[in-house]
């Protein structure tokens, strides 16, 4: 995607400046690892702000006028408290506000970026886990009706052991601020996690997969679902299960 409009340099200078929060910033940090143009103005952003540090430290204030603005501070606070305490609201205010633009100008950026990178992080949670799943077991007939309660719509949960692709289990996963089922897979010594998205958050598309840090993900649309699949497994048979699994629905 081009360098398209101030809403990237804003990003970068927040970015820059750790004003984002986690999930927004690793977003960024994809999309400025994606793009050469991007890149490269945050480098020059980066070394800019380096510069200038270096040749314009923070200046001390001389101790007697630290002391008159301590004293005129203290006695206007005394005075008026009432509209310090409304000052220091405003200040809370804008400090929301400027977190919420943030948020709004990435998600209108790449907003599918960002349900991608909650998807890896999820993934990677799980391998770090004791176990991936929430819920172990190999029978789809107890994987399933475990997320009744758990989130709004049930997913399709298929047995692929004949395909060589063993069920271990389920987990929910948070993408978007909405609980979304995964199911875990498991080929050889390869875990995949499978993601059902529907909603607001759904990624319409019809088949497509990347790699990303060593992992493969396909992702394809079905019936107003979306689905997300996730591991380290081998494209080529990453390829087949979601072939598999989509088959299965026929």
């Amino acid at each position: 995607m081009p360098l398209s409009d101030d809403n990237d340099l804003h990003l970068i200078h927040a970015y820059l400046d750790g004003e984002l929060d986690v999930m927004a910033a690793l977003a960024v940090e994809r999309k400025i690892a994606a793009e050469p143009d991007l890149r490269k103005l945050a480098d020059e952003i980066a070394d800019l702000k380096t510069v200038l540090a270096e040749k314009f430290p923070p200046e001390p204030l001389p101790p007697r006028l630290r002391s008159r603005i301590e004293a005129t501070f203290a006695l206007e606070t005394r005075r008026r408290m009432p509209n310090w305490a409304k000052i220091a609201a405003s200040i809370l205010v804008v400090a929301a506000l400027s977190s919420t633009l943030t948020s709004i100008a990435l998600r209108r950026t790449a907003p599918q970026e960002i349900v991608v990178a909650e998807l890896f992080d999820g993934h990677l949670r799980s391998l770090m886990a004791a176990q991936p799943t929430d819920v172990a077991s190999s029978d789809q007939h107890t994987v399933k009706p475990w997320f009744n309660g758990r989130i709004t719509q049930s997913p399709r949960v298929v047995d692929l052991a004949a395909q060589g692709f063993e069920l271990v289990g389920g987990r929910v996963d948070v993408v978007g601020k909405t609980p979304s089922s995964t199911l875990v897979y498991r080929r050889r010594e390869h875990v995949i996690s499978l993601t059902e998205i529907s909603g607001r958050d759904q990624l319409d598309v019809p088949f497509d997969w990347r790699t990303e840090n060593g992992f493969n993900m396909i992702r394809w649309s079905y019936r107003e679902r979306s689905y997300v699949a996730i591991s380290d497994l081998n494209v080529n048979e990453l390829e087949t299960f979601a072939k598999v699994f989509r088959g299965s629905a026929d």
